[in-house]
């Protein structure tokens, strides 16, 4: 039992939690949302003598603060959903006779389809989704603290791990060094090194060459020297540079380190190529503003798509790979649109204006017959089109890349699902950014999704949001009470994905 619960019923105060289930028994409303609930507290707490100064600080002002929902039953039982910290959700029914019963995830969601009237058990099998969090391999975060810090979390479980078992993941980090290729040209390390124990030997020497060299010395100059000691492109633009890019690596070997490990990751060449997928709207750099489905979005992608450049250009010119022209690309999918309406999205591909190597790459959606879909297309209409379209889209990017990208970077519901089908068919990493989630734009969307699917077609969106979020390598907000909210509310990504119905 919830200890909240338990403090009351084991008090003075369980009298008076009978007497507000009886007030809100009385009420005309039977589904109350928090604000509601609190509100309800305070008109009951201003008429009683006892508890009227202190209520807030109360067993029971705790248990009402830390309530979420209350749903009323007609079997004269209430059903609480209490939030006793973040990201973490119960759900229980008190009765009459303040019994208390826990109730599981699948009664919670019985309990909220009898109140909207769509249980019904005698019509079959209902369709259900079981998500597994993330990946099977990864580290589970027990600690809200954590939460909005994955980089860190999974640096700390792998440096970890190098240490508990350094054979085998001494191993996996060689093996992710010689890797690394950027159009045939391999990178890092090349194949004179065998092993781990070779390349702990090779990065000694290494260190003891370029340290030998002054600190500004471009790779240029002594590039050659470092290929005879088995080392490639990658380490630095500098022989300082390259000196502690190589100390790092020598220091995770030798002694794994969570922040080191961080450090050494974030030098290592890894991304050249990066999609932005923003699929539903008029998207492009003139005339589309204020356009149905389009608002800030298509300033914040492009925006996106500049800045990406930027730091990809820095990243390679730090690495040292500027003396082999690569170049890094950005590009923007989204929806070519023949039907224009004097804009330029019907243009195949757009130059981004301010960048050197960033594209919108527009692909249209196809009717089933095949016939390209001439007019725009509202983005609670488009959900039929994405299957095909990514498909289609998988040939336009694989002509502009000359190969497969290195990320791929969702915008929106509908952009976020597109990069899922895109990532799993390409086997390459993706990325979430949601913006807003479907499900928290609208009050109580998950009891009356059916009444709006007409509409809407939420039963699609909210599937797409879960299947697109639960399956992305990573997830970008804002801050971090947008994933979990804070004490007093609940984040979105709490309530549009975990809690989804």
């Amino acid at each position: 039992m919830s200890n909240l619960i338990d403090a009351v019923l084991n008090s003075e105060e369980k009298n008076d939690l009978r007497e507000f289930f009886n007030q809100l028994q009385m009420s005309e409303r039977r589904y109350l949302l928090r604000n509601d609930i609190l509100n309800a507290f305070g008109q009951f707490c201003s008429h009683g003598e006892n508890i009227t100064e202190n209520y807030k600080s109360s067993h029971l002002g705790k248990l009402i603060y830390y309530t979420q929902e209350i749903i009323l039953e007609e079997t004269n039982s209430l059903c609480l959903i209490i939030r006793p910290k973040i990201a973490k959700t119960t759900a229980y029914r008190i009765f009459e006779n303040l019994t208390v019963e826990s109730l599981s995830i699948q009664q919670l969601l019985d309990i909220r389809d009898r109140f909207v009237n769509h249980f019904n058990p005698e019509e079959g099998d209902v369709f259900e989704i079981d998500f597994q969090p993330f990946y099977d391999y990864s580290p589970m975060i027990r600690d809200p603290k954590n939460i909005g810090k994955g980089v860190q979390f999974l640096n700390r479980f792998l440096s970890s791990k190098l240490f508990q078992d350094p054979s085998e993941w001494l191993d996996a980090l060689f093996n992710f060094l010689i890797l690394h290729s950027y159009n045939g040209i391999q990178l890092l390390i090349n194949g004179r090194i065998k092993n781990r124990l070779e390349l702990s030997d090779q990065v000694k020497q290494g260190i003891a060459f370029v340290s030998e060299l002054p600190p500004q010395q471009p790779y240029e100059e002594f590039r050659f020297e470092l290929q005879t000691m088995s080392f490639e492109p990658g380490w630095g633009n500098t022989a300082g540079r390259v000196q502690e890019t190589l100390e790092m690596l020598d220091e995770l070997i030798d002694s794994p380190d969570a922040k080191v490990l961080e450090a050494f990751l974030s030098r290592i060449p890894m991304i050249f190529r990066i999609v932005l997928v923003s699929v539903h709207g008029w998207f492009g750099q003139e005339g589309v503003l204020g356009r149905p489905d389009t608002g800030g979005q298509v300033v914040y992608v492009l925006d996106q798509a500049r800045s990406l450049e930027k730091q990809l250009q820095l990243d390679i010119t730090l690495a040292g790979l500027d003396g082999l022209e690569v170049q890094p690309k950005v590009i923007v999918l989204s929806r070519l649109i023949p039907n224009n309406d004097d804009t330029r999205c019907n243009e195949r591909l757009e130059k981004i204006y301010e960048t050197d190597n960033a594209w919108i790459l527009r692909v249209p959606f196809r009717e089933f017959n095949s016939q390209v879909t001439q007019d725009w297309i509202s983005r609670f209409e488009i959900w039929p089109y994405l299957e095909t379209y990514a498909v289609d889209a998988e040939r336009e990017l694989y002509a502009e890349f000359q190969g497969k990208p290195d990320l791929i970077i969702g915008n929106y519901s509908d952009g976020n699902l597109v990069a899922f089908l895109l990532a799993r068919r390409l086997k390459v990493t993706q990325f979430n950014i949601a913006h807003a989630l479907e499900k928290s734009k609208y009050l109580f969307s998950n009891l009356y999704w059916q009444e709006m699917e007409y509409n809407y077609h939420f039963s699609l969106q909210f599937t797409a949001d879960l299947i697109a979020m639960n399956a992305a390598q990573c997830i970008l907000s804002s801050t971090y009470q947008e994933i979990v909210g804070t004490r007093d509310s609940v984040g979105q990504y709490e309530s549009g994905v975990v809690k989804s119905s």
